[in-house]
């Protein structure tokens, strides 16, 4: 799945809006954190305050707002690095590659 892609509710038939977020998942890359929801690119940017969560401890993580399930990408260690611009999230990134090489090896 892209980090575009989603899987959303259904949308209410007279407004198009969405019922339900609950049901979205949207798939992110290591380029995108810190992350934010609703994401930055969003047009439902009014639907609930913006929060970061950070899914860099977990891999997944669900909004509490809306409940969209976002899951992070796995770390492919032969791709360049991103630029982070917090700390934490550069060091969960280290041990995710370091983690990925381990299983990597064992298979």
């Amino acid at each position: 799945m892209d980090s575009d892609q989603q899987r959303q509710a259904p949308s209410d038939p007279v407004t198009g809006l969405r019922v339900s977020a609950s049901e979205t998942v949207r798939e992110v890359g290591w380029d995108e954190l810190p992350l934010t929801c609703p994401p930055h690119d969003s047009s439902l940017w009014n639907g609930h305050p913006r929060i970061y969560l950070p899914i860099h401890q977990t891999g997944r993580m669900r909004c509490p707002y809306c409940g969209t399930l976002y899951v992070l990408r796995e770390v492919q260690p032969d791709a360049a690095a991103p630029r982070f611009a917090n700390v934490e999230i550069e060091q969960c990134h280290a041990m995710a590659i370091e983690r990925r090489i381990r299983e990597l090896a064992q298979q």
